[in-house]
């Protein structure tokens, strides 16, 4: 790496963050849907994270996924030492880190899962090739890589507007404006407006800036290397190390916001050429960033992927509301998951329990067709979470609630813990004092009065139940 770039991380730590579009359970579920054949299973497979820092990321998954091997570097020599030891005080032995430079490190053995999120749009060029390179030959016959990097055109508003902000920030004649680049995008976002696409489009970005605050965005838009790519151009790298495009790590992001659904029927003849279908996505959406699943380029594909798929899949209810349906079989099938929210269970499972509601009416050959069609579909636009294995978040009794040994660890030195789909979860100075308690000897109920002296404006029950539907509390 250059200076800057060493420099920065060796003044600031690294925001203490998981990726939930990293989680393996998703990213096998993207990849089976994309067609690909023998990718190993999260529950017995080998991941590598390129740029863990202090192991937030792969620390939870290795809990997740005991059989499986994790390996995580960094070049902070700081941050793998913590992450070593929270693992270590976890109890997790089947998770490594490294400390390494990306340009001289060379793998031992291959994996499954490779993950570089937040590495390749903050690199100089030479580590780009690298880890483009590394992806080529670290990746097993059905291995997937998951890539983050910044997007062309729809990132050249915000890599403009970063000197602007700069500039401002610094002057003292534009003091008013505010003293850093949080205030000044703030007052930024105040005098955009939205009366134009344009002013629009200036208050959405400075907007989103405030949002990340002081602790990321050094890492992010003001890093000191901050670049953006074409996919396309990004897609041909990849095919000259012999990869070779599967989709995005989230299936709702191959339709990305902002496409008219006409649009989308007037691009279906794209499909098959989807480096230049998705190019265009990209114009027509804006969209900044990408997290793109690439294999190698003779990994075994399914042709012409059945929507039978589902089946080997667990599902829950999705995060996006879905327009009711006539069909008294999806009906029933989206009432299930309704009444076994938070969790996720097998598809094959639902399928059984929705025949059984409809009894003497089910038509297995046409009704199993149709409700796994749309399963497919509502999990595309985000309507229904899909998952590798089932994910059971139970809430009968929280008399004396336990956070996981690795969550206790995370609380205990005030970081995010994260719950049972990855999602890193903070809450005010404080609260962590806690959640560091919660180790499973300790009613509820002396808790509560711990919090009531301590944070008297905390509904502390209502709280609880929040945890145990995140499936934080076990």
């Amino acid at each position: 790496m250059n200076d800057p770039v060493r420099d920065l991380y060796s003044e600031r730590r690294y925001p203490d963050l998981s990726h939930p579009v990293t989680d393996i359970s998703r990213l096998w579920v993207s990849a089976r849907v994309a067609g690909l054949e023998r990718l190993a299973e999260p529950s017995n497979c080998r991941v590598l994270e390129l740029g863990c820092a202090a192991g937030q990321n792969l620390l939870p998954l290795a809990a997740r996924y005991p059989k499986s091997d994790f390996a995580g570097l960094d070049y902070s020599d700081t941050a793998i030492r913590n992450a070593r030891q929270l693992s270590y005080d976890a109890g997790l032995s089947n998770i490594r880190f490294e400390t390494a430079d990306l340009q001289h490190w060379r793998p031992s053995h291959p994996c499954d899962f490779l993950i570089a999120h937040g590495v390749f749009s903050w690199v100089p060029d030479e580590v780009k090739t690298r880890v483009l390179d590394l992806c080529g030959q670290v990746l097993s016959d059905s291995g997937v890589a998951c890539i983050s990097y910044n997007t062309l055109p729809g990132w050249s508003l915000r890599r403009d507007l970063v000197p602007l902000v700069k500039a401002l920030a610094n002057n003292p004649a534009a003091a008013g404006l505010g003293e850093t680049v949080e205030s000044v995008a703030a007052s930024l976002a105040e005098m955009a407006g939205s009366a134009t696409a344009h002013a629009a489009n200036v208050q959405a970005v400075c907007r989103d800036m405030v949002k990340k605050g002081p602790t990321v965005l050094p890492f992010d838009d003001f890093a000191p290397v901050c670049d953006a790519v074409y996919f396309a151009q990004f897609a041909s790298w990849a095919a000259e190390r012999g990869l070779r495009y599967l989709g995005e790590a989230r299936l709702q992001d191959n339709l990305p916001d902002g496409v008219s659904p006409e649009a989308y029927d007037r691009l279906a003849p794209l499909a098959a050429d989807p480096i230049l279908l998705q190019q265009t996505l990209d114009m027509l959406s804006g969209r900044t960033h990408r997290n793109s699943l690439f294999c190698r380029a003779n990994a075994p594909l399914e042709d012409g992927t059945t929507t039978a798929v589902v089946m080997n899949f667990a599902a829950g209810r999705g995060q996006i509301e879905l327009p009711a349906v006539e069909s008294p079989v999806v009906g029933h099938f989206r009432q299930l998951l309704e009444e076994t929210a938070p969790s996720c269970l097998p598809v094959q499972e639902l399928v059984e329990l929705t025949a059984e509601r409809l009894g003497g009416g089910w038509d297995p050959a046409r009704h199993f067709r149709d409700l796994a069609g749309w399963i497919y579909q509502a999990a595309r636009l985000g309507g229904i979470e899909l998952r590798s294995e089932a994910l059971e978040i139970r809430r009968e009794s929280l008399d004396s609630p336990r956070l996981s040994a690795l969550n206790l660890r995370f609380a205990g030195a005030n970081r995010p813990v994260v719950d049972a789909r990855h999602f890193p979860c903070r809450f005010p100075d404080g609260h962590e004092r806690l959640l560091a308690a919660m180790d499973g000897t300790q009613p509820a109920d002396q808790l509560a009065e711990r919090a009531r002296e301590e944070f008297p404006e905390l509904d502390f029950h209502r709280w609880l139940a929040h945890l145990a539907e995140r499936g934080i509390v076990e």
